[in-house]
């Protein structure tokens, strides 16, 4: 069994590996699109978590918090 539960959408899951199969090293070269593909989407994220949190920083909400930055600084 796995050392911890799996989360999915349907819930947490207790799991049992009965068998694996080692797989093979593919080149940088037949994975460079995917990788380059994650990376773009990873900045975007980053950009767009921040983007909102200085947005949130500069709004007056009412009856919800959200992590708001004070300046375009932010982690």
């Amino acid at each position: 069994m796995l050392p911890r539960l799996v989360h999915s959408r349907f819930g947490l899951h207790v799991v049992e590996v009965l068998a694996r199969e080692g797989g093979t090293p593919q080149s940088f070269e037949s994975v460079r699109g995917a990788v380059e593909m994650a990376l773009r989407q990873q900045a975007f994220v980053t950009a767009l978590r921040q983007c909102v949190s200085l947005l949130a920083g500069q709004a007056v909400i009412e009856g919800v918090i959200l992590d708001a930055a004070d300046s375009p600084l932010v982690q």
